[in-house]
């Protein structure tokens, strides 16, 4: 059987000198714990003070607009640090075909345009920490998560977990699971029997129901269901599978 899909964490560090950038920073990294914002400093010299003392980051976000950018990215891998941080520069729009180039004299520097919002931020730093296989996984773990949200899950009752484990045994299997592989895999992650796990996801699908949001009823009608209905296990995975599989290419 395939083992469990692991969860990494990528440890990163944000340079900006705007202060309502690195305010929104550290709010969004507190609920988002797949990326740890190390630190979140206004310019180069802290955070090369940072690095000096140990401080080995996955990802350097830089500013584009920090004074000295060059001889900061020089100064970055002077440290020789083992091992060498991706670098990815912020820069505003219209500095655009100025930073082509800058990112040409500095090489391995990869580049995102400001203004951004801080979800397509941080899924750049971390697909730069984990590659692409983990970023899938990271993308599948959120769609879930936003489709329970918009079916007013309560995050709280074990069988979201369950849920969402299931579903990623499920999207990354390279054959079709049966519902009983599924049991069988999310129990043993979690220390429990089969039966623990079918009976919590069907507390999570019958309170869904009774919240009537959008998604439920659509779901139902996927399934072939009344709008009204209570998706047994089985059908709820295959509707939600078919709603990942759509998003996730």
């Amino acid at each position: 059987m395939p083992s469990a899909p692991g969860r990494q964490t990528v440890v990163a560090v944000f340079a900006s000198v705007a202060r309502l950038e690195r305010e929104c920073i550290r709010l969004y990294a507190q609920t988002h714990p797949e990326v740890r914002a190390a630190a979140v400093v206004p310019d180069g010299a802290q955070l090369l003070q940072l690095l000096r003392s140990g401080l080995h980051p996955q990802v350097v976000v830089l500013d584009a607009m920090l004074g000295g950018i060059f001889s900061l990215v020089e100064e970055i891998r002077a440290l020789h640090l083992e091992p060498e941080p991706a670098l990815l520069l912020m820069v505003p729009l219209p500095e655009k075909s100025a930073a082509r180039d800058a990112i040409q004299a500095l090489g391995n520097c990869e580049l995102l345009l400001k203004p951004c919002c801080m979800k397509d931020l941080f899924d750049q730093v971390y697909l730069m920490g984990v590659g692409a296989d983990q970023f899938r996984l990271y993308r599948i773990r959120r769609c879930c998560r936003r489709y329970l949200q918009q079916m007013q899950a309560d995050p709280a009752m074990s069988g979201c977990d369950y849920l969402e484990q299931m579903l990623l045994y499920a999207m990354t299997s390279e054959r079709p699971l049966p519902l009983a592989a599924l049991y069988q895999l999310t129990a043993q992650d979690n220390n429990t029997q089969e039966g623990s796990i079918a009976a919590a996801i069907g507390r999570l699908s019958r309170k869904m129901q009774r919240q009537g949001t959008p998604v439920y009823r659509e779901l139902c009608r996927r399934c072939g269901l009344p709008e009204t209905a209570s998706l047994p296990n089985g059908k709820l995975l295959k509707a939600m599978l078919e709603l990942l599989q759509q998003e996730i290419v």
